[in-house]
C-alpha cells in the first residue's frame, strides 16, 4: 500500500515539475533570448528492503533527473557566426550608401564640367561682360561643389567614427556583463532555475557581442565561458573564465582596434566579421574618398590658376589666381557667455599656421594666439597675425573663446573676389607671320619668370620682329630695327626676358614673324580656348572629369558588391537562426501537445493515489 502511494506521489511531483517547465515555455514564447526548458525524468533508485528502505523487487517510481535547456552548441555557434557576418555587411552597406548619396547629390563632376563649358562660352564672346560674369559664377559653383562635398565627407567621417566608438563601448559593456555573469554562474547551483536564467542571459549577451565582433566561445563547468576575439591561435582573450575582462579601444586614425587601450595598448587585427569591422571598413572608404577629393581639388586649382596666370585681363594685366586654396573655419566656444560677432579675413597668399588659432576675450581686450603658442598678439582689435585679420564686435564677455582652423584641400577651395574685367580670357602674347612663310606653324612663347635675357644679355622685352637667315639662325630685332640677338631656328627653346620662345624647325631663310604683347581690350580668346584644351589633357588617371566620374564609380561598385554580400549573408543568417530556433525556440503547438500529454500523466498518477487511498480505507473498514 505504501509503495502504491509512493509511486503515485513521485509521479505527481515529477509531472508537476514538467508541467511547470512547459508553462514557463508558453509564458516566455515571445521573450528574447529565452531557451526552451526540458525536464529529464528518471527511475527512482531502489533499496535493499528494510524498515525504511524499499526492496529491490518493488517498483521504484519516477523522479526528476534535472531541468535543462534545449541547446545545440554547434547550431548556436553557427547562428552567432552568421549574425556576425551579416552585421558587418549591413553596417558597411549603410554607411557606403550614405557616401554614395552624398557624392551623387553634390555632383562635383557635373559642376566642374559646367565650369569648363562656361570657358567655351567665354571664348565665343571674350569681351562681353555677361560671358565673364557667367564664367565667374560657374567657377564659384565648382569651388562650392568641392568645398561642400569636402565638408559633407568630413561630417560623414565624424559620424561613422562616433558610431564606431559606440560599438567599441558596447563591446566593453557586454564583456563586463559577461564577466559578471560568469561570476554568478560559478556561485550558483548547476541546474536550478536561477542558473537556467543566467545561462539564457549569457547566451543573449554572447549573441549581442557576436553582432559587434567575431568571437569564439569555450564553455566550461557550470556554463562559465571564455570569450576570445577572433578564432585560432591568434585570437585574443576578451572575457576570461575568471577575473576582469579586457577592454578594447579605437586607434587615433580610427582604422584599427586596440586591446587594453589604457594600459600598454596593442593593435588587434579584427576578423572580417561583426558590425565593428564593417564600420571600420566604411570609415576607411570615407577616408579614401576624402583623400581622393582633396587630391582632385588640388589638381583642379593648380591647373586653373596656372592657366589664368598665363593670360591677361581686359585691361592688359596678367591674370591673378582664380581660386584661393585656404579657408578658415570658426568655432565658437560652447561656454561663451557673450554674443559678440567675429569677422575673419585671410589675406591673399597668406599661409596660416597649421596649428590654428585661438582668440580669448580678456577684461582689457583680446588675445589672438597660434594653437601651438608660438606667437600671439593682443589688443582691442582688429587683431592681425600671419595674414589673419580678426575683427570682434560688441558683446564679448571676459573668458569667451573662439577657435580658428585652417582648411586646405577641397574644403579650402573658394573663388577669389575678382571682378568680371579681371578674367584673363586673352593670351599674353600675339604671334603672327607673313602669309608667304615656308614654316607651317608659328613660334611658340612660354612665360618663364626664371628667364632673364636674350642670348648675349639684351633685356629688351617684346614686341620683336624675327627674321630667319641662312645657317638655321634667326635675328631678333626691336620695332626700330635694332638687332637684339641671333638665335637658333631649329625648334629649340630660347631664353628671353621673362619668356622662352622657339622658332619652327621648318622655317626657311626669308621667313618673318612677330611677337608682341596682346593690347588691352583686344578681341582675343586664345587663353579661354586654351582652357578647353587643358580640360581634355589627360593626367595619371585620365582627365579631371574622368577621375571624378571614376571615383563615383568606385563608390557605386563598392556599394553594389556590399549589397550582394549583405543579401547573401542575410539569407545565411536566416537559415542558421531557423535551424537554431528549431532546437531552442518555443513551438506553441508542440508545447500544447506536451501540456495535454503531461496533464494526462499527472491525472493518471493522481488516480493511483486515489486508488491507494480507497484501498487503504477499505482495509481500515475491515478492521472495524
Amino acid at each position: 500500500m505504501m509503495d502504491l502511494l509512493a509511486l503515485g506521489r513521485s509521479g505527481v511531483l515529477a509531472f508537476q515539475t514538467a508541467l511547470n517547465a512547459t508553462g514557463d515555455n508558453v509564458a516566455n514564447a515571445d521573450t528574447a533570448g529565452f531557451v526552451r526548458r526540458t525536464v529529464r525524468l528518471a527511475t527512482s533508485p531502489t533499496g535493499r528492503s528494510g524498515p525504511i528502505e524499499r526492496a529491490s523487487l518493488f517498483g521504484a517510481g519516477v523522479m526528476v533527473g534535472g531541468v535543462g535547456r534545449a541547446v545545440d552548441a554547434l547550431k548556436a555557434d553557427a547562428a552567432r557566426v552568421a549574425g556576425s557576418t551579416h552585421a558587418r555587411h549591413a553596417a558597411r552597406l549603410d554607411w557606403l550608401s550614405r557616401l554614395e548619396s552624398l557624392a551623387t547629390t553634390t555632383d562635383v563632376a557635373g559642376r566642374v564640367g559646367a565650369f569648363f563649358d562656361s570657358a567655351t562660352a567665354l571664348a565665343a564672346a571674350p569681351t562681353q561682360a555677361a560671358a565673364r560674369v557667367a564664367f565667374l559664377a560657374a567657377a564659384d559653383d565648382a569651388a562650392s561643389a568641392f568645398a561642400g562635398h569636402g565638408a559633407d565627407l568630413e561630417r560623414l567621417g565624424d559620424d561613422v567614427r562616433a558610431e564606431t566608438l559606440i560599438s567599441v563601448r558596447r563591446v566593453n559593456d557586454i564583456a563586463a556583463a559577461l564577466a559578471r555573469t560568469n561570476e554568478l554562474l560559478r556561485r550558483g547551483q548547476d541546474g536550478d532555475i536561477a542558473a537556467l536564467g543566467l545561462l539564457d542571459t549569457r547566451d543573449q549577451l554572447l549573441n549581442d557581442l557576436a553582432s559587434e565582433v567575431r568571437i569564439s566561445v569555450d564553455e566550461g563547468p557550470r556554463g562559465v565561458v571564455e570569450v576570445k576575439l577572433g578564432f585560432g591561435p591568434a585570437a585574443v582573450t576578451l572575457v576570461p573564465p575568471f577575473g576582469n575582462p579586457a577592454r578594447i579601444g579605437l586607434s587615433g586614425d580610427g582604422q584599427s582596434v586596440l586591446i587594453n587601450p589604457d594600459h600598454a595598448p596593442q593593435p588587434v587585427r579584427l576578423p572580417a566579421s561583426g558590425r565593428l569591422a564593417g564600420l571600420i571598413e566604411a570609415a576607411a572608404q570615407i577616408t579614401r574618398a576624402r583623400a581622393a577629393l582633396d587630391g582632385m581639388a588640388t589638381g583642379f586649382v593648380g591647373l586653373v590658376n596656372d592657366w589664368h596666370a598665363r593670360g591677361i585681363d581686359i585691361a592688359g594685366q596678367p591674370g591673378e589666381a582664380l581660386f584661393a586654396t585656404t579657408a578658415i573655419r570658426t568655432t565658437v566656444g560652447r561656454a561663451n557667455a557673450g554674443r559678440a560677432p567675429v569677422d575673419v579675413v585671410l589675406a591673399d597668399g597668406a599661409l596660416p599656421d597649421p596649428s590654428g588659432y585661438r582668440l580669448i576675450a580678456e577684461p582689457g581686450g583680446f588675445t589672438l594666439a597660434r594653437g601651438d603658442g608660438s606667437a600671439s598678439v593682443s589688443g582691442p582689435g582688429p587683431l592681425l597675425l600671419d595674414g589673419l585679420t580678426i575683427t570682434i564686435g560688441a558683446g564679448a564677455v571676459a573668458g569667451d573663446q573662439w577657435q580658428f582652423e585652417p582648411l586646405a584641400g577641397a574644403q579650402g577651395l573658394s573663388l577669389r573676389a575678382l571682378q568680371p574685367r579681371q578674367v584673363a580670357a586673352a593670351a599674353r602674347w600675339q604671334v603672327d607671320g607673313l602669309p608667304g612663310n615656308a614654316a607651317r606653324t608659328l613660334p611658340t612663347v612660354v612665360d618663364d619668370t626664371a628667364a632673364l635675357a636674350l642670348p648675349g644679355g639684351d633685356v629688351t622685352p617684346p614686341p620683336w620682329r624675327i627674321s630667319v637667315i641662312a645657317g638655321g639662325l634667326a635675328e631678333v630685332r626691336d620695332p626700330a630695327g635694332a638687332l637684339l640677338a641671333t638665335v637658333p631656328a631649329d625648334g629649340s627653346l630660347t631664353e628671353g626676358p621673362g619668356i622662352r620662345f622657339s622658332i619652327p624647325a621648318d622655317a626657311a631663310e626669308g621667313d618673318s614673324f612677330r611677337i608682341a604683347p596682346t593690347p588691352p581690350g583686344a578681341q582675343d580668346n586664345r587663353n579661354a580656348l586654351e582652357l578647353g584644351r587643358l580640360r581634355l589633357q589627360p593626367g595619371p588617371n585620365g582627365t579631371l572629369e574622368t577621375e571624378l566620374d571614376a571615383d563615383l564609380s568606385i563608390i557605386g561598385a563598392s556599394v553594389a558588391d556590399t549589397r550582394r554580400l549583405e543579401t547573401a549573408a542575410a539569407a545565411l543568417k536566416e537559415d542558421a537562426v531557423r535551424a537554431n530556433d528549431a532546437v531552442s525556440a518555443v513551438d506553441l503547438e508542440y508545447e500544447a501537445a506536451e501540456l495535454t500529454r503531461l496533464q494526462a500523466a499527472y491525472r493518471a498518477n493522481a488516480q493511483v493515489i486515489g486508488v491507494a487511498r480507497d484501498l487503504f480505507n477499505e482495509i481500515l473498514g475491515l478492521t472495524r
